[in-house]
């Protein structure tokens, strides 16, 4: 689902897409519902401030090849994992990959992946949030693209919270 764009919104609506079960207690100052929108504990918030949110899940597995080895999800050879939802809000490519490798080429890094058609541009989001408070800024990533081909951003990291069966709340900011 995702918070809407405009309008009247509700905390339950920003409570459910946060993960909650609706109609159970919940406040603005809850983490998870702060976690929408890369809110500190105690800031002062807007419901305004929520439009337009999305709570992906990257259901991680682990994906291997001659030179390869990962956790995450990848759509493309070799294929492992899954997100839900399957495009993202901010952009029209295809959101093809997010995982953390394993070993060379990029070891130790996280990498996010977008292909096809308006792929190529370093924009579209600040801040990529993994997990309840992994947060990883688009500006401090290494990028490459194409604009017909592929997107990639490359942050490095030596802790992998995306391990092989772990399901991770990502959030695009």
């Amino acid at each position: 689902m995702t918070t809407p764009t405009s309008g009247a919104i509700s905390l339950n609506q920003l409570h459910v897409e946060a993960g909650g079960t609706s109609g159970t207690s919940v406040s603005l100052n809850d983490s998870d519902v702060r976690r929408l929108k890369d809110g500190s504990s105690g800031v002062s918030s807007t419901f305004s401030s929520f439009y337009n949110r999305t709570r992906y899940l990257v259901t991680c597995a682990q994906g291997t090849d001659g030179t390869f080895n990962a956790t995450g999800f990848k759509t493309s050879s070799p294929t492992f994992g899954s997100r839900s939802p399957t495009s993202l809000t901010w952009t029209s490519a295809t959101w093809t990959g997010l995982y953390y490798n394993l070993n060379s080429p990029n070891a130790y890094t996280y990498q996010l992946l977008l292909g096809g058609s308006g792929s190529g541009s370093n924009s579209g989001f600040t801040t990529m949030g993994l997990g309840p408070s992994q947060n990883f800024s688009r500006t401090s990533a290494s990028f490459s693209g194409s604009s017909s081909t592929f997107s990639v951003w490359r942050w490095a990291s030596g802790s992998n919270t995306m391990t092989n069966g772990t399901v991770r709340d990502v959030y695009f900011y």
